[in-house]
């Protein structure tokens, strides 16, 4: 394995324990999901900080709100980064009540589009942005009313974050659908297909070649006796790896070797993620150890400071969706 791949790892894992320690109660997804915050930012856990953020977030939220919900780890981790915690809450706060006007319930997923729009140094622009958000959430309900949900929201605001216009987004995210489900037959569900696309939607270059490569790098992992995961979050994962420029086999080999390596480990082994799960977070390692190759870095669309928060936001978002899943499966 390489140095720098080893010491992301060792990164996580060293982080993922600590959080353990300090969020006892919690969902171990979301602990792993908070330790890539850590991670992201190359920093090691600071208990004492942390402690400190958790103590703001709880003055400043209520007890049943759907900041303190399942994402209550990752927002106390962002928190804990910060110079000023208590101005980053009240400011995703703000952004969320924009977000969240007409509806009636809160939303853990407008929590986390709330903290996509803030992380990427947009409050000045909120409104403009959660009007095309808006926009596009509902354009995305009418082209597929029975696909699209609240898992679909974090990646609408983050499309939302580039400078296509919503018809394009649309256009893409439909051409992507249409050429995997009717034209090459992918056997994957619609509403997975529907969440590749809103990923692939995210950079530039031709929409037919990024599903290619999507297919190529499913059939590579099958070549190698690994199963990707088909549900929505484990298969649109690939999409954050299209523009990745290394021989399929290569990359595939690294991801095995960071998933065996995870699975060794407390916290990442059989007892806490089946494998589809654990090989969807080394990819994320892998994808992001390849830094500015990565297709999210070098989009065209955003900016490259944009591209880095849309990337640690789309890893966090799908540990959001896993969570939620099997508190639903379990109840």
């Amino acid at each position: 394995m390489k140095d720098s791949i080893k010491q992301k790892c060792d990164l996580l894992i060293f982080n993922k324990d600590k959080l353990e320690k300090e969020f006892k109660w919690g969902s171990s997804i979301m602990n792993i999901a908070a330790a890539f915050v850590f991670s992201g930012a190359q920093r090691m856990v600071d208990i004492e900080k942390l402690k400190s953020a958790r103590e703001v977030l709880k003055k400043n939220t209520g007890a049943f709100s759907s900041f303190r919900g399942h994402g209550e780890a990752v927002i106390a981790s962002k928190m804990a980064l910060k110079d000023d915690p208590e101005q980053y809450i009240n400011d995703i706060k703000a952004v969320y009540e924009k977000l969240h006007k007409g509806s009636i319930f809160d939303n853990e997923y407008l929590v986390q589009g709330a903290i996509c729009i803030c992380d990427a140094g947009r409050m000045s622009d909120a409104d403009s942005i959660v009007e095309k958000y808006k926009d596009l959430y509902k354009r995305m309900g009418k082209e597929h009313p029975f696909l699209t949900s609240s898992e679909d929201i974090v990646f609408a605001v983050l499309l939302s974050l580039t400078d296509k216009s919503v018809d394009q987004i649309i256009n893409e995210m439909e051409e992507c659908y249409t050429y995997l489900k009717k034209e090459l037959k992918l056997k994957v569900g619609s509403n997975e297909i529907q969440g590749l696309g809103e990923i692939l939607a995210l950079t530039d270059r031709d929409m037919k070649a990024k599903c290619d490569k999507v297919v190529k790098l499913y059939n590579t992992f099958k070549e190698q006796g690994l199963k990707v995961g088909t549900d929505y979050n484990e298969f649109a994962s690939l999409g954050t790896l299209v523009d990745i420029d290394v021989d399929y086999n290569t990359l595939v080999s690294e991801i095995a070797e960071v998933a065996e390596y995870l699975k060794a480990t407390k916290g990442f082994g059989s007892w806490s993620l089946d494998n589809k799960k654990r090989l969807m977070f080394a990819s994320m390692l892998v994808g992001d150890s390849y830094g500015s190759d990565s297709g999210l870095s070098n989009s065209a669309a955003i900016s490259s400071s944009v591209a880095m928060v849309i990337a640690e936001e789309i890893a966090l978002m799908m540990c959001m969706m896993i969570c939620v899943s099997s508190t639903t499966t379990n109840s």
